[in-house]
């Protein structure tokens, strides 16, 4: 896999956040994406992009995470439902594409990790799952595509 240098623009998405235990991510994206995609459709707001979901701290055997959309809302807010529209913080990251099926994200995280050690910057803290293919319009998983997107320190 290969990774770069990029700048992620600032953006404001709609998300439900919590601490999910690892073994309840599956549950939880699927509960957060259906609140979201109701809640920004009741608030007259469009979808901009894809689903991803925006870990904010490094998982242990939980983690605190946000799913949702970029959506084309101008302010912060609550749309109800436990759905906000929030700030995603745009600056410098390490993106990288992952084609495959979910399953070997960790290992697409790993490579990840092993680029950084021979490219060294310091993390911000968080990091982002784009998930470009929508999974339910794929005919094979192994043909998902994930952007990873680790930001970094400028």
């Amino acid at each position: 896999m290969d990774f770069t240098y990029d700048d992620q623009p600032t953006a404001f998405v709609a998300v439900v956040r919590e601490r999910v235990a690892l073994d309840a991510l599956a549950a939880f994206y699927d509960r957060a994406y259906r609140a979201v995609l109701e809640e920004v459709a009741a608030a007259g707001l469009a979808v901009t992009g894809p689903a991803f979901g925006w870990y904010r701290d490094m998982p242990t055997d939980s983690v605190d995470l946000a799913a949702g959309f970029w959506v084309d809302a101008d302010s912060v807010s609550s749309l109800g439902g436990g759905v906000e529209v929030v700030e995603l913080p745009g600056g410098p990251a390490v993106v990288g594409t992952h084609v495959g099926s979910y399953d070997g994200l960790s290992g697409a995280w790993a490579e990840l990790r092993t680029w950084m050690s021979d490219h060294p910057a310091q993390m911000r803290g968080d990091f982002l799952e784009v998930y470009v293919t929508d999974p339910s319009e794929a005919a094979d998983p192994s043909q998902n595509e994930t952007r990873l997107v680790l930001p970094i320190v400028p």
